[in-house]
């Protein structure tokens, strides 16, 4: 005869539809300027052991991502996504290149 032991930790968790209006700012501010076109279509307060994530899910035309942040607002990753035609990506940050190029000399 034996016995099993089960020591395992419950995740113990939470998870409450919220407006997108009750976002933290830095969220909504994240999902404009990275999703560009993309509008909130869920969001949720999620809360794992004591800890604190926000779930948004965001739809432009077929596309979907689920973006997670945590308690501060800060973006932590997009977590899965479903597309019927191209991937979501975020839009990238504009960036501007200067070259200068030196005149030449000593040339007819």
């Amino acid at each position: 005869m034996f016995a099993v032991l089960f020591a395992g930790v419950i995740n113990a968790q939470t998870r409450t539809a919220m407006k997108s209006s009750e976002l933290k700012k830095e969220i909504t501010e994240y999902v404009a300027k990275n999703y560009v076109g993309y509008t909130i279509r869920e969001a949720f307060k999620v809360e794992t052991n004591k800890v604190i994530t926000y779930e948004v899910i965001a739809q432009k035309e077929s596309a979907k991502v689920t973006l997670v942040f945590n308690d501060k607002g800060g973006f932590v990753k997009m977590e899965n996504q479903k597309a019927t035609g191209t991937k979501p990506t975020p839009t990238p940050k504009k960036t501007t290149t200067t070259t200068t190029t030196k005149p030449k000399t000593g040339t007819k």
